[in-house]
């Protein structure tokens, strides 16, 4: 409100400014000289869309009362003229200027995280003349607008354009919805659709949940209350930050007999190193277990390398056998296996990204996702809701 009564207050004393005679061959010149003088008293940026809308309604009067003023000389009116106009085109280019996203989330999402969306989105410069519009699953045509633009998970980030100057090419991962807005893919995963349990859990089935249990390995108590899966490959950078955070540390302190944790391959397709690696984990377990195949992970993590030959030779040094390890490696023996897998996590869970993370209660089969590598207390919030 400040801001605009400051605007108001430049509007009106316009007419005490000194100016120079007028000249139909100066009019862009002078124009672009007010524009210039206003810019560096104003920081447009700060003040609403609908603020600067009333005033644009303010300038538009004052032009027509000019106008209409007989008792003005020609030059004081087109003089006064071009601050009007000046001011007025300031204030439109930034209206239009702005990027409207809007974040569609749902009140009983633990997961959605929105503010941290935010803040993340404004880091990038070219989001810096940006106005938020947030919205819940339960406002009245949200659900509707989901519907129609066949949007199943939450959150939603829409941008009113996609004419972004961005340098990592934001507009790959943006889709045309149907008012021409534009959907940004961060590969949400929770579903305000689907059925859930009275405490909001998605439901697994328990057999879909002992098959993947039977299929993974296992680290830490095997007869924990929780099970934390997690979906990572080995060239991600963002699973080697989430391994190498304080997340699993935390978690085995605070939880050291309520938790255990099953690794399950998700090698993304433009991720040279993932599948490979997997494979030779895979290899690695065939020969030397548990402790063995999260020590490779854990190393690979840490170095944030996933290279064969680099595997290959640490896992010898955790006392693989080199000529085992490579018959296995050479005879693709463990591809179908992780191919199989990869498309169960995909329909199970809907996972498409790494790191993915199902936090599952072993007693109600209740689960939730965390998708990317946050910090503990994402995971702390929904393991102890799940033990409640």
């Amino acid at each position: 409100m400040k801001k605009l009564i400051v605007l108001s207050f430049i509007l009106i004393n316009l007419f005490t400014l000194n100016v120079n005679a007028y000249s139909l061959n100066n009019v862009v010149k002078n124009t672009q000289k007010y524009e210039n003088e206003f810019s560096k008293k104003l920081n447009l940026s700060k003040i609403d869309n609908k603020k600067l809308e009333k005033v644009k309604k303010q300038i538009e009067q004052l032009i027509t009362k000019i106008e209409n003023d007989a008792t003005k000389d020609d030059t004081y009116k087109e003089t006064m003229l071009w601050k009007l106009i000046a001011l007025w085109n300031l204030i439109d280019k930034k209206i239009n200027s702005m990027i409207n996203i809007t974040i569609i989330d749902d009140k009983r999402c633990t997961t959605c995280m929105t503010d941290q969306i935010i803040i993340q989105l404004n880091e990038l410069p070219f989001l810096s003349n940006t106005n938020y519009i947030k919205k819940d699953f339960s406002d009245s045509w949200v659900s509707d607008y989901l519907k129609e633009n066949n949007i199943t998970k939450l959150p939603a980030i829409i941008l009113s354009t996609n004419k972004l100057d961005d340098n990592w090419q934001m507009t790959s991962f943006l889709s045309e919805l149907t008012d021409k807005q534009f959907l940004l893919n961060i590969w949400a995963t929770f579903n305000p659709f689907i059925k859930r349990s009275d405490r909001w859990f998605l439901i697994l089935e328990k057999d879909i949940l002992d098959n993947i249990k039977s299929n993974s390995y296992l680290q830490w108590n095997k007869d924990a209350k929780i099970t934390w899966i997690e979906f990572s490959d080995l060239e991600c950078p963002y699973c080697a930050k989430l391994h190498n955070s304080d997340v699993a540390s935390k978690i085995t302190e605070t939880y050291w007999d309520k938790v255990n944790k099953y690794f399950n391959h998700f090698p993304l397709e433009f991720h040279q190193n993932a599948f490979p690696a997997a494979m030779i984990l895979e290899c690695l377990w065939e020969q030397k277990w548990s402790d063995a195949f999260y020590s490779l992970i854990q190393i690979s993590y840490s170095n944030q390398n996933s290279d064969k030959d680099y595997l290959i030779d640490e896992a010898v040094k955790l006392w693989a056998d080199k000529t085992k390890l490579n018959t296995c490696i050479n005879d693709w023996k463990y591809s179908e296996k992780i191919s199989n897998e990869q498309s169960v996590w995909v329909s199970t869970f809907g996972i498409v990204w790494t790191p993915s993370n199902v936090i599952i209660n072993n007693t109600t089969w209740e689960y939730e996702i965390i998708s990317w590598a946050y910090p503990f207390d994402e995971f702390k919030k929904i393991i102890d809701m799940l033990l409640k």
